[in-house]
């Protein structure tokens, strides 16, 4: 028996790093023998434009390895390419099944309480309708809240049972990949704006209209502009 419990995520990341490290490293030399590949392609032309056969021989040597050599390192960077691919998704099914258990057991405790809270409306309902029983005698009016209370404690307790085994089924869901791994937000309901007071238009003001002495010495008679006669004040 293991005294330490692994850790799949760390298992997979401690995985998935070294495999990057090796592609980088298998990267840097398909570089190396691309450049050689080049070097002794044209280290053979020359050998063979100087009509140097031992030249040639060995360039031509030297040209067949790095084209083998950088083959070889193609194919295993291109399945360690596949390996980082499959890590990865392991990866990601790991993050989804963690999401989704903490989401399942989110639902069991929305449940639960439910279930604690249930029992609890139930004997406060319970104590309320002592108190609407001795009511009804004395106001028929209370008649209806008594009923409205005996009805709820008989159909509230078999609805939490109902609504509870729905949340299973449905935190069942989660865990099989049937159902979103995460829980919808609740909607908030849009904030009514707040009325603003209404701004009281005031009537025109109009100017008061003094009597001006200078105007009032210098005599100055008002004109109708339209007959040219003096207006009478």
């Amino acid at each position: 028996m293991a005294l330490f419990k692994s850790n799949p995520e760390k298992a997979v990341q401690r995985d998935i790093d070294a495999a990057i490290k090796n592609r980088e490293r298998l990267s840097a030399q398909v570089v190396e023998f691309e450049q050689a590949i080049t070097r002794h392609a044209a280290a053979a032309k020359q050998a063979a434009l100087k009509g140097d056969d031992a030249d040639l021989d060995r360039a031509e040597v030297s040209l067949r390895a790095a084209h083998d050599r950088s083959k070889t390192l193609k194919a295993a960077l291109a399945h360690l390419e596949q390996e980082l691919a499959a890590l990865e998704r392991t990866k990601a099914e790991i993050a989804d099944g963690k999401l989704r258990a903490e989401t399942a057991a989110k639902i069991e405790l929305l449940v639960r309480n439910m279930t604690d809270v249930a029992a609890e409306f139930d004997a406060v309902a319970a104590r309320l309708a002592e108190h609407t029983a001795r009511a009804v005698p004395v106001l028929w009016e209370a008649r209806g809240l008594d009923e409205f209370i005996t009805i709820g404690r008989a159909q509230v307790p078999p609805a939490i049972e109902l609504v509870g085994t729905m949340l299973r089924a449905y935190a069942d869901d989660v865990i099989a990949g049937k159902a979103p791994a995460t829980l919808p937000v609740p909607e908030t309901p849009p904030k009514t704006p707040e009325a603003t007071p209404a701004i009281q238009s005031l009537p025109p003001t109009t100017p008061e209209m003094t009597s001006d002495p200078v105007l009032v010495a210098a005599n100055f008679q008002r004109l109708d502009r339209r007959t040219g006669r003096v207006v009478q004040s």
